[in-house]
């Protein structure tokens, strides 16, 4: 198997310090991978693996558009040759490798992007690696990758150009030989550009009955790439769609395809079997059925944290939990499954307070809104609708009866992270800490349900 031929390719060069760091360098690729990033490592090619590992080495670095180099005390002494014969040998001859690339080669661009556990260990990064940008990854993989996967996602190959509003004239961002913007078209994006996105689309949309052939195609282009910033899919497909079927303008038709094969993964990864959806559905399902142990092992770390200690706090006057140290039951309690004496009362409270918030979601009449409202790499939130009651949203002065539900992805999995539109904070109280309206896709939520926990710990 060999990464996708049509994405630029991102070969991760790594030493093997231990199995954990092994592990976070296959979780480092495949949040790289759901981003879109044809990220790959050796483990994708060890269950057949080549007849010569340093001509595999060569060719892949060769073949590469990036190489990205994570640097730790290890690979910088097996990179600059200061351990014995047979230690590290990988590293060494990729290092040689890469030294050379560096020496011989003209590029502008740095195709070697180095990255490290700790932004503390920024220094370890050895020269001429140290001459580029350096991104911070997290001892666990678990850092924000935003900003690396937008650098590597830039290489000029097949993909897309990164999606936004530019602040200058479309012209400039959406270049179209034979294709001029306008007054009007510069206008339009003038208010995209101030945040009112809404009404871009509406100037743009007004100008569609004025323009014809290839201009009303690049308007209704314009129209596609606004509808996706804001998260409507449903809106920007069909943009793209009527694109490429009313005009014979190859650029044009080249750009909405690429646009449109973005957004049908988007889709896919929102809706597929291993998506934020199945995942937020199964959790409700569980919730339905009373499986306390299920559905508190599918909330995130933070969440069950949260959660123990405002139930902690409810029930600190009960005798039940005068003989225990407040942080070490937290500890005991928030794990994904409790064995101590009193977490069959922190379930049992948590499951009813629960049930009775989503007591009006139904299998068969409810769904989860169409727009993926993706927050950073590793958070959506899911609305969930529609229903007679629950949590209001405004969206262009309509009230619209939801549910939100945020979703978090750790490792492979897709996890409960709260009950509303914030992220939790645990904490003597724990708080929470709203999601800018701008990260959501609509303009603000009108309220927030909070779960809190009546007083049962004696039970």
């Amino acid at each position: 198997m060999t990464p996708t031929a049509s994405r630029s390719r991102v070969l991760i060069s790594y030493s093997h310090d231990s199995e954990a760091h092994r592990d976070a360098i296959r979780l480092f690729a495949d949040r790289l991978r759901q981003a879109g990033v044809d990220a790959w490592i050796d483990q994708f090619d060890e269950h057949d693996p080549p007849e010569s590992w340093p001509d595999w080495m060569r060719r892949e670095v060769e073949n590469s558009d990036f190489v990205i180099v994570v640097v730790t005390k290890n690979y910088v002494e097996r990179f600059n040759r200061e351990t014995g014969p047979g230690i590290g040998s990988g590293v060494r001859w990729e290092g040689a490798l890469i030294t050379a690339d560096l020496y011989h080669s003209r590029r502008e661009r740095a195709k070697f992007i180095p990255v490290v556990l700790r932004a503390e260990d920024a220094s370890l990064i050895p020269p001429p690696l140290n001459l580029t940008s350096w991104f911070v990854i997290g001892e666990s993989a678990d850092a924000d990758l935003g900003r690396l996967a937008s650098v590597l996602l830039r290489d000029p190959g097949d993909l897309p150009a990164p999606l936004g509003i530019p602040n200058s004239t479309p012209g400039t961002s959406f270049h179209f030989d034979g294709i001029q913007s306008s007054p009007d078209i510069d206008k339009a994006f003038g208010a995209a550009a101030q945040g009112d996105t809404r009404d871009a689309i509406r100037q743009l949309d007004a100008l569609l009955s004025v323009r014809h052939g290839d201009e009303r195609a690049y308007v209704l282009f314009l129209e596609g790439v606004l509808h996706h910033k804001i998260g409507e899919m449903g809106q920007a497909m069909a943009c793209f769609e009527r694109v490429i079927e009313t005009t014979g303008h190859p650029q044009l038709q080249n750009s909405s395809r690429q646009r449109l094969a973005v957004l049908l993964a988007e889709f896919d990864s929102h809706y597929g079997e291993n998506g934020p959806v199945v995942a937020a559905t199964n959790w409700l399902e569980n919730l339905q059925r009373g499986k306390k142990r299920t559905v508190w092992a599918a909330l995130t770390r933070e969440l069950r944290l949260a959660l123990t200690q405002d139930w902690i706090i409810a029930n600190e006057g009960h005798p039940g939990l005068a003989r225990y140290d407040r942080e070490e039951l937290a500890a005991e309690l928030a794990v994904k499954s409790p064995n101590h004496p009193l977490a069959k009362h922190l379930l049992k409270s948590k499951l009813e307070v629960l049930q009775d918030h989503y007591r009006k979601w139904d299998i068969d009449g409810w769904g989860a809104a169409s727009n993926p409202r993706r927050i950073g790499l590793d958070y959506e939130l899911i609305v969930m609708s529609p229903a007679d009651e629950g949590v209001l949203i405004v969206n262009d002065g309509e009230l619209r009866p939801v549910y939100p539900i945020l979703m978090r992805k750790v490792g492979f999995d897709w996890m409960i992270a709260n009950f509303t539109s914030a992220y939790p904070i645990p904490g003597w109280p724990p708080q929470t800490e709203e999601i800018p309206a701008s990260s959501l896709g609509f303009e603000r939520l009108a309220t927030d349900a909070e779960i809190h926990t009546p007083p049962h710990a004696g039970e």
